[in-house]
């Protein structure tokens, strides 16, 4: 599993570790059945504390997309088949706040997007 976090970034360490992990299982990165890192390992890969790191994977818990069994591990479970447009809608408002916070204009948001865009696949 590839995460990273940017810790000089206006979107909170959380945040940014949720939503990678989440779109990787979404997007069928991550397949059922997948064992995340252990809390401690993926803390000590990204610099991050130990209780970060648990609170993503309690978030993504309470999402339905991984199961927590303690000395067992974190598994993925399946993604949920269909996202919503207020799904969109909301990574859109969060985009716009980032962007808001950085001062940039519109174009150069539209710009970044279309960037993404073609990168992922």
């Amino acid at each position: 599993m590839i995460v990273e976090v940017d810790p000089a970034s206006p979107v909170p360490v959380f945040e940014q570790l949720r939503a990678q992990i989440e779109r990787l299982i979404v997007s069928g990165q991550l397949a059922p059945g997948t064992k995340l890192p252990p809390i401690r390992d993926l803390a000590a890969d990204l610099g991050l504390a130990r209780g970060t790191v648990n609170k993503v994977y309690d978030a993504l818990a309470r999402d339905g997309l991984v199961e927590t069994a303690g000395r067992h591990g974190t598994v993925v479970l399946a993604a949920r088949p269909q996202r919503s447009r207020a799904d969109l809608d909301a990574a859109a408002q969060q985009l716009v706040l980032v962007a808001r916070q950085l001062g940039l204009e519109p174009h150069e948001v539209h710009a970044a997007l279309d960037r993404a865009w073609r990168a992922v696949r």
